[in-house]
């Protein structure tokens, strides 16, 4: 298997097992449900990020740099949202 092939099998799980783990997550309710609900909008992206890293560089084969850029800028915004979620779920608590 080529490497390349490799990587992009890898990233495709990277984005199924996040997709499951959304549709399996419990409903609980609330601002605890709003929470993991981001959290885990939070995780696909994270996966979609490498996904489309490896995709784009294979693709378009633009500028490693740029590339790198974008993955990075992807990464951001996923943390962001599990951040967000993480202080959605907290406020459960808190209420």
């Amino acid at each position: 298997m080529h490497i390349h092939t490799a990587s992009y099998v890898l990233d495709l799980f990277l984005v199924i097992f996040p997709i499951a783990a959304y549709v399996a997550r419990p409903r609980v309710g609330g601002q605890m449900e709003k929470g993991l609900r981001v959290l885990l909008i939070g995780i696909i992206l994270m996966g979609t990020a490498h996904l489309l890293e490896t995709s784009i560089f294979l693709l378009f084969k633009i500028d490693v740099e740029l590339n790198e850029l974008i993955h990075r800028l992807f990464v951001v915004a996923s943390f962001m949202l599990i951040v967000w979620g993480l202080f959605r779920m907290r406020r459960a608590f808190e209420d």
